[in-house]
């Protein structure tokens, strides 16, 4: 029906790719760029990994301990 001389329908089919899969496309590109750079020096990524672990640990601590903060959950 198509490959007749005169088709019932004329279809013009093109391949676009969507917005969203560009920006899809373009996060994983960057996740791939990320996961490059931290296996070039895997150990140096490690250390600095668990410096910034407890960092963030000791300001959760100082957080709580801090004096506004520990007033407000006594009273709670």
């Amino acid at each position: 029906m198509l490959k007749e001389n005169n088709p019932l329908l004329k279809l013009d089919i093109k391949v676009k790719k969507s917005y969203i899969f560009s920006i899809i496309m373009k996060v994983l590109e960057s996740f791939y760029a990320l996961f490059d750079l931290i296996l070039e020096d895997p150990l140096e990524n490690f250390w600095y990994e668990i410096v910034s672990i407890v960092l963030g640990y000791i300001q959760i601590l100082y957080y709580l301990i801090d004096k506004t903060v520990s007033e407000l959950l006594i009273k709670i």
